[in-house]
């Protein structure tokens, strides 16, 4: 084979890589030989230059010889770098003004000048560049004379955009990824923040994707992704709206308590869900169902309304039942009973003490009497006129003690309830029972 052949199966190797198609080629000039040994040239010219492109390059030729292999070692090394434009900040309060330098990983012969441009247009010369950087610009250098290799751009970040992984609606309990991304250079970074209910803003995770294994309705709310590199910063907000199952279900009535017969409740119940959970209403040991709709009106209350109530609050996700709430009625005439029976109980007690008080006013009369004095005028009682329901009573006589606690009785009926005063009758009559002819009570007639 000879070195042409060689240099076409090089060439052919090359172009069956995807990366060197359309930018290489290569050619070889006359082979001269001396007696049994040759002399040729051969090169390989690769176009458009890229990083990738570096590697160590060698020539290998086969003749038809048996063993007549031969591989140029150690080969060519080819390096290729790109001009890098680095960035710094000369004033930290001002991130707005930037410094840009272009650099090169090579010695270029002579320190020839260097081309800035900016948004793709040839602007100012030198090897730095500063100035304000507007949100939008892009920026790139060049070797003067080489204006077609230039750097990489550097820019700010691009608006961000988040995707949610998997798409649709997201359930309790699920696997969800949230990823950012953005087109910059220099390279940017990520940080994922939520916000809380008082809108202030908890760091979530370094990177660009936040990942929730098990996913919980707590984790509901508002995030945002922050893009960041050293000429500016960018964000991006998303809202995550999670689909969950009835819970938290609770019944409450109104009025609370007990209900008076005849009267109505009205049961109303609540839950947390989304979407927005239907309610129906049931009562203990019934299958049928009573209501449906968030409240439940029961109207003119009776006995067999009584027992346990209960809603179930449901949706497409899923159901949930409340604790039971017990409906206990009470009798419309069970009040007005206790009162006359509170009052009765009270009076009974201030007769039981004013005829304790009588007894002992009694037994002290009785040792005055007996020792050579005379009784108290018990019945100076003009200033007590509200007390004295007989004006004929008023006179000192034997019975004037047993007078006063009849007068008091009398007032204590006069000014009570019906009730009392006609369960009150028989104590009055008791007390009197020596005086048969005595009426105690005039303004109540002869009983």
């Amino acid at each position: 084979m000879d070195l042409r052949s060689a240099a076409r199966g090089f060439l052919a190797f090359l172009l069956s890589v995807p990366d060197y198609a359309g930018r290489v080629e290569s050619s070889c000039g006359e082979v001269s030989c001396t007696g049994s040994r040759c002399h040729g040239t051969c090169s390989l010219r690769i176009r458009d230059l890229r990083q990738s492109d570096s590697d160590v390059y060698k020539f290998r030729f086969t003749t038809n010889q048996p063993g007549g292999e031969y591989t140029g070692d150690p080969g060519v090394t080819l390096s290729v770098t790109d001009l890098q434009v680095k960035v710094s900040f000369p004033h930290p309060t001002d991130p707005t003004w930037t410094k840009l330098e272009c650099h090169s990983m090579c010695g270029l012969a002579g320190d020839p000048p260097y081309i800035w441009f900016r948004n793709g247009m040839k602007g100012r010369q030198g090897v730095k560049y500063k100035g304000y950087i507007q949100s939008g610009d892009s920026y790139s250098c060049a070797v003067e004379g080489y204006e077609h290799i230039r750097s990489p751009l550097v820019y700010a970040p691009k608006t961000p955009s988040v995707t949610v992984s998997p798409s649709g609606e997201i359930e309790e309990g699920s696997s969800v990824t949230l990823s950012c991304s953005s087109d910059a250079n220099p390279a940017a970074k990520y940080t994922w923040f939520k916000v809380d209910t008082d809108r202030s803003s908890r760091k979530m995770n370094q990177g660009p994707q936040l990942v929730f294994k098990q996913i919980l309705t707590s984790d509901s709310g508002q995030y945002y992704c922050l893009v960041q590199t050293e000429l500016r910063q960018a964000s991006i907000w998303i809202t995550i709206h999670m689909k969950y199952g009835p819970k938290h279900t609770s019944v409450c009535s109104n009025p609370s308590g007990e209900i008076e017969e005849g009267s109505s409740v009205t049961l109303s119940c609540s839950s947390d869900a989304n979407p927005a959970a239907e309610y129906t209403w049931f009562k203990e040991h019934e299958v049928s169902v009573k209501e449906s709709g968030r409240n439940y009106t029961i109207t003119h209350i009776t006995s067999e309304h009584e027992g346990n109530y209960y809603c179930q609050a449901h949706n497409a996700i899923g159901h949930h039942n409340s604790t039971f709430l017990f409906i206990q009625m009470t009798s419309s005439s069970s009040h007005p009973a206790m009162v006359a029976v509170t009052t009765i109980a009270v009076l009974l007690a201030t007769i039981l003490l004013l005829v304790f008080l009588w007894m002992r006013r009694k037994k002290a009369s009785s040792k005055e009497i007996g020792q050579g004095g005379r009784p108290d005028a018990v019945l100076e009682v003009r200033h007590r006129k509200p007390f004295i329901t007989n004006p004929s009573f008023t006179k000192t006589h034997d019975g004037n003690d047993r007078l006063v606690v009849v007068s008091l009785v009398s007032f204590l009926l006069y000014n009570s309830s019906p009730v009392a005063r006609r369960d009150c009758t028989s104590l009055c009559l008791t007390f009197i029972k020596n005086s048969p002819n005595f009426n105690p009570c005039p303004r109540f007639g002869t009983f």
